[in-house]
C-alpha cells in the first residue's frame, strides 16, 4: 500500500480515514471481504463531502485506491480496477511534483494500467503503463529507494510487450531489466518477490521460444526464490508456488526428472490451497494441478493421483466461470479421465459421468468451436460403444455409430486426422456388428480399417487425450512461433516447439496458470496472468520444448503406434467374421495381421504378448481346417 501524502485533515476526517486504513488491513488479515466493502463505502463518503480542490481530499483518495486494488484482487469486478485508475490519475494530477509521492502514484498507476491490460487486453493501457515507466526514469537516480521497483515494474510491462508484439528482442530486455531490478534491491525488500517472479516468468517463455535447458533450470531456481522469499500474508504467494509448480512441470516435459514431477505437484498444492476459493486463479491452479496428477498416474499408476486429478478437475470445472472459452477441451480430458479410472475399477457411475462430461464437451466444442466438434465427438462415440458392449443400451451404439458417421462426413479429405477418425467408425461398427441382424456392419467395419491403414496415423484411433501438465497463457504455441521468428540479431530463430496435434485436445492443458507478480493485489495478475484465448483456449501451448530430432522420432513413435491400434482392431474383426461365415481368406488375412501386429511391437509392450496368443489360437484354427 503506497504511503499518502502528509495532509492537515480535520479530526473527524482524519479517523474515519485511519477507521478505514484499519478495516483494509484487518480484511486482508482476516480474509474478510465484507471488511474491504465497509472501507470503501466509509471512504467514498469521506470523498464525496471534500471538494474536488480541498488539498486535504487526497488522502482519503489514497486510502480508497488501494481498498479498491485489494478488493479487485478478492472479486475482480472491473468496476473497482477502473475506479482505481481514475483515482490514481486525480491523484498523481493533484500531487505537487516535487513530493516524493510523485514517484509512487506514478509507479502504481503503471502497475494498475498493466493489470487492467492483462484484465482487457487493451493495448492503449499497456501503452500507457510502458509511457509512464519510461518517462519516469529521468527523476530517479540511481540511488533513489525506489528505482528497483520501478524498474521491476517496467520489466513486467516489458514482458506483456514481447508477448503482445510477439519480438525476442523485447523478451531479452525485458529478462534483462528483471535481473537488474532483483540485484538493486536491498536485501529484504518486499518487493524482491514480485521481481524474482517476473524473471523466472520471462525465463520460462525465453525456455519454450528456444529450448535452452538453462532458461528452465534458472526459471525454476528464480520461481522459487520468489515463493520462499514471499510472507504468508503476501496474497501473491500462493501465485508464486504455482508459477514454480509450472516450470517444474515444464522443466520435467522437457528432462524427464521424476522429482520434478513431485516438486511441481507439491508446489501447486500450496497454490491451490492459498487462494481465494471463488477466485478465477484457484480455478486455473486446480485445473493445473490435475493436469499434473494425471501425469503422476500415467507414471506410476497410483489409484489416488487419479481419484485427485479427477476431483481437482472437477471443481474447476463446476466452480470456474460457464463462458471460460477452454471449458470444451477440460470436460473432454476431465471424460477421459473418468473413463480411464472406469477401466481400471470398472463402477458404473464412472462410466455414466464420462459420457456426461464428454456429451456437454460436445455442446462447448460446437458453440466455441474449439478444440474441433469432431474430434470430441469421435471420443464420445468410442466411449458410448463401450457402454453399449458393457451394458447392452441399444441407443448407446445407435448415438456412437451416428456421432462417428458424422464426424467423418465433417472431416475433410486432407485432414491430418480422416484416417484415425476412419479407423474409430470401423471400430464402431464392428462394435454395432454384435446385434442381431447387424452381419453388414462388420463388412463395412472392414473395410474402413483397412482404408485407414493405407494412410499414415497421427495417434491411437482410439486413445484418450492426456490431461498434460500445465502452462500459462504467455507461452502459447502461436506466440512462441512468432516470438522466435523475431530473435535478437545475428541469432537464428529456433526451431518451434511441437504443435498440438489437429482435431486433439492441444496438450496444454488443463489451461493457462495463474501468475504471482502482480500489481493490483490480486496475486495473479502479473506477468503472464492474461485470460486465455485460442486453442486450450487462446494460446494454447505446446507440451514442451522438444528438440527436432525428438519430435520427428516421436510423431513416428506415434504413427506405429496408431497403425497397431488399428491392426489389433481389424485382425479382431476379420477373426470375427470367419467364425460367423468360416471363410479361410478372413482367417487367413486375420493370421497376418496378428503376425504384422506381434513384429510391429516390442516384446514388453501390452499388444506383443496379445498378439502372439491371438496368433497362436488362430492358427491352430486354421490346422484344423485343413
Amino acid at each position: 500500500m503506497v504511503a499518502a501524502p502528509a495532509q492537515n485533515t480535520e479530526p473527524d476526517t482524519t479517523a474515519r480515514v485511519a477507521h478505514a486504513d484499519r478495516l483494509i488491513e484487518q480484511a486482508m488479515e482476516e480474509h474478510d471481504p465484507h471488511l474491504l466493502d465497509e472501507a470503501v463505502v466509509l471512504l467514498r463518503g469521506v470523498a464525496a463531502e471534500l471538494p474536488p480542490d480541498d488539498p486535504t481530499r487526497l488522502a482519503p483518495l489514497w486510502s480508497l485506491k488501494s481498498a479498491l486494488q485489494v478488493r479487485f484482487g478478492v472479486y475482480a469486478h472491473p468496476a473497482d480496477l477502473d475506479d482505481a485508475v481514475a483515482l490514481l490519475r486525480e491523484l498523481l494530477a493533484g500531487t505537487p511534483k516535487q513530493h516524493p509521492a510523485v514517484v509512487d502514484a506514478r509507479a502504481d498507476l503503471a502497475d494498475t494500467l498493466l493489470g487492467r491490460y492483462r484484465e482487457t487486453g487493451s493495448e492503449s493501457d499497456l501503452a500507457e503503463a510502458m509511457t509512464l515507466y519510461e518517462e519516469g526514469f529521468p527523476d530517479l537516480p540511481a540511488a533513489h529507494p525506489a528505482r528497483s521497483g520501478f524498474l521491476a515494474g517496467y520489466a513486467d510491462a516489458l514482458l506483456a510487450r514481447a508477448e503482445a508484439v510477439q519480438d525476442a528482442r523485447i523478451l531479452d530486455e525485458a529478462i534483462r531489466t528483471a535481473g537488474t531490478a532483483v540485484d538493486a534491491m536491498a536485501k529484504g525488500d518486499h518487493r524482491t518477490p514480485s521481481a524474482l517472479c517476473t524473471l523466472g516468468l520471462g525465463l520460462r517463455l525465453r525456455f519454450r521460444v528456444r529450448n535452452r535447458p538453462a532458461d528452465i533450470d534458472t526459471a525454476v531456481t528464480t520461481l522459487r526464490q520468489a515463493a520462499e522469499l514471499s510472507v504468508d500474508a503476501d496474497p501473491n504467494r500462493p501465485g508464486y508456488f504455482a508459477n514454480l509448480g509450472l516450470a517444474l512441470a515444464d522443466r520435467h516435459a522437457h528432462a524427464g526428472n521424476d522429482e520434478d514431477l513431485d516438486a511441481a505437484i507439491d508446489a501447486l498444492r500450496r497454490a491451490v490451497e492459498g487462494l481465494p476459493s471463488e477466485s478465477p486463479e484457484q480455478h486455473e491452479a486446480s485445473w493445473c494441478l490435475a493436469a499434473v496428477l494425471k501425469e503422476r498416474w500415467d507414471r506410476d499408476g497410483e489409484a489416488a493421483d487419479l481419484d485427485d486429478a479427477i476431483t481437482h478437475a472437477r471443481t474447476s470445472i463446476m466452480s470456474g466461470p460457464s463462458g471460460h472459452p477452454g471449458l470444451a477441451v477440460r470436460r473432454w480430458q476431465l471424460g477421459d479421465a473418468l473413463f480411464e479410472r472406469f477401466e481400471l475399477h470398472e463402477r458404473r457411475e464412472d462410466l455414466d459421468e464420462a459420457v456426461a462430461t464428454l456429451r456437454q464437451a460436445s455442446v462447448s466444442a460446437h458453440r466455441t468451436g474449439t478444440p474441433e466438434a469432431a474430434a470430441v465427438n469421435i471420443r464420445l462415440a468410442t466411449v458410448l460403444a463401450e457402454r453399449f458392449e458393457r451394458y447392452g443400451a441399444e441407443a448407446d451404439i445407435g448415438e456412437a455409430l451416428e456421432l462417428g458417421q458424422a464426424a467423418v462426413a465433417a472431416t475433410g479429405d486432407d485432414h491430418p486426422d480422416l484416417p484415425a477418425r476412419v479407423a474409430s467408425l470401423g471400430y464402431l461398427l464392428q462394435t454395432s456388428s454384435h446385434r442381431p441382424g447387424r452381419d453388414a456392419d462388420l463388412d463395412e467395419a472392414v473395410a474402413l480399417l483397412r482404408e485407414a491403414l493405407r494412410a499414415p496415423l497421427r495417434t491411437p484411433p482410439v486413445g484418450e487425450p492426456p490431461l498434460s501438465p500445465p502452462v500459462t497463457p504467455t507461452t502459447g504455441d502461436a506466440r512462441q512461433q512468432a516470438i522466435a521468428a523475431n530473435p535478437p540479431p545475428d541469432e537464428p530463430a529456433a526451431a518451434p516447439a511441437d504443435a498440438a496435434e489437429p482435431g486433439r485436445p492441444e496438450p496444454g492443458p488443463m489451461g493457462s496458470g495463474p501468475t504471482g507478480s502482480g500489481a493490483t493485489g490480486s496475486g495473479a495478475t502479473g506477468s503472464g496472468a492474461t485470460g486465455p484465448g485460442a486453442g486450450e483456449p487462446g494460446s494454447v501451448e505446446a507440451h514442451t520444448a522438444h528438440t527436432a530430432e525428438a519430435g520427428d522420432a516421436e510423431t513416428l513413435a506415434s504413427e506405429q503406434d496408431g497403425r497397431n491400434a488399428v491392426t489389433f482392431r481389424l485382425g479382431l474383426a476379420l477373426s470375427e467374421r470367419f467364425g460367423r461365415r468360416g471363410a479361410l481368406a478372413d482367417l487367413d488375412a486375420a493370421i497376418a495381421a496378428y503376425r504384422t501386429l506381434r513384429e510391429a511391437t516390442v516384446p514388453d509392450h501390452p499388444l506383443h504378448d496379445l498378439a502372439g496368443e491371438t496368433l497362436a489360437t488362430l492358427e491352430r484354427a486354421r490346422t484344423e481346417e485343413l
